[in-house]
């Protein structure tokens, strides 16, 4: 059987970037006053450094916990009839190298891919003229190192509204059973194994060991102290996921 995995075939694409760092304007400040106002001289040296240090380079380290979705009406897209979608918790690392408003994200993450296991009727069959197949999962799930490119537009001092894409691997893990089935009428409860046949809970062959990742995301940022940062984001990983991170920056 073909299922809504095996037929979605994506184009693995290394994309090398380089990024123009803008350096502050230096503030010059002319002249010294010995009196009084010498405190007032003060104010553009203290803005000054403050503007350089939100343009240096900093590193940080981070978690992320997700919930990602299979919908149902996505898979019936490649196939006529799915037996339900999924809903999965996925967790993961992330090391981040941020200058300014512009963050560079490396991700590994895993989570399960299962859908609803059941009967699934290919694109354009029917029943019981066609045969269907019953599919199960096997901790059918994924391991997947993406490289998100993200951009902040800062609100508040201590919060952002974040948007970025990206690009990954996924490594498939588990497996994918089918058994063949006859069914006596145009009801999926009518649908049995054939009686003699050993090809029950067969191992899909048609899956790919690798599926690339394609990555879109809105967020907003919270930072409740300097290196601390907490975002609560969601968006496209390949298929649809809310969820949060938190890293700390050095």
């Amino acid at each position: 059987m073909q299922m809504a995995i095996q037929k979605i075939i994506g184009v693995m694409v290394v994309v090398l970037i380089s990024v123009a760092w803008l350096a502050p304007a230096e503030a010059q400040v002319q002249g010294v006053l010995l009196d009084d106002d010498d405190d007032s001289l003060d104010e553009p040296e203290v803005e000054t450094e403050q503007a350089e240090a939100g343009e240096s380079t900093r590193l940080g380290i981070g978690v992320r916990l997700r919930q990602v979705f299979i919908p149902e009406s996505v898979l019936e897209i490649f196939v006529e009839e799915a037996a339900g979608g999924g809903s999965h918790t996925g967790f993961g690392l992330e090391l981040i190298r941020q200058k300014g408003n512009f963050a560079l994200i490396l991700g590994v993450e895993y989570e399960k891919l299962e859908a609803g296991e059941g009967v699934w009727i290919d694109k354009g069959d029917s029943i019981p003229t066609d045969e269907p197949d019953r599919i199960e999962f096997d901790d059918f799930s994924w391991v997947g190192v993406d490289v998100n490119l993200v951009w902040q537009a800062n609100l508040h001092r201590m919060l952002a509204f974040r948007y970025g894409v990206g690009l990954g691997v996924g490594f498939i893990l588990g497996e994918v059973l089918r058994t063949d089935l006859q069914c006596t009428s145009s009801d999926v409860g009518s649908c049995q194994p054939y009686e003699g046949r050993l090809n029950d809970r067969t191992p899909e062959e048609d899956i790919w060991p690798v599926y690339p990742i394609v990555s879109m995301l809105v967020g907003l940022q919270i930072r409740p102290v300097e290196n601390l940062a907490i975002t609560f984001e969601g968006g496209l990983r390949t298929v649809p996921f809310i969820g949060t991170s938190a890293a700390y920056l050095f």
